[in-house]
């Protein structure tokens, strides 16, 4: 059985700016690139959101907000393309906007 001490004997022979720099290279590693639509998965969002609205299907919504991706569900109020944002009703009297050129995924609840 080997009883090293890890990472504590290559800090001694680390610079503090190098020890940083691994510290900021491991925060960057676990966020999330993100993504531009294609006009195919574009055309599908828009055939969702319409037999959504028709249909009053309740959908889930995931959308960029900074770096994160969060989550919003509940039926589609209103889709506004001048202003380029979909309003969705989560709880009575509530309802969260979602700009168009944040949407990361649309799929509907069952």
């Amino acid at each position: 059985m080997i009883r090293d001490r890890g990472n504590i004997k290559w800090t001694a022979m680390m610079l503090p700016e190098h020890i940083q720099q691994l510290r900021d290279w491991q925060a960057e590693d676990g966020k999330l690139a993100r993504e531009t639509p294609d006009e195919q998965q574009l055309e599908e969002w828009d055939y969702k959101i319409s037999n959504a609205m028709e249909g009053g299907m309740a959908v889930s919504i995931e959308f960029w907000q900074g770096t994160d991706v969060k989550e919003a569900q509940g039926f589609i109020q209103k889709s506004d393309s001048l202003q380029g944002v979909l309003q969705i009703g989560m709880e009575p009297g509530k309802a969260h906007c979602v700009p168009f050129v944040d949407i990361k995924s649309i799929s509907e609840i069952e």
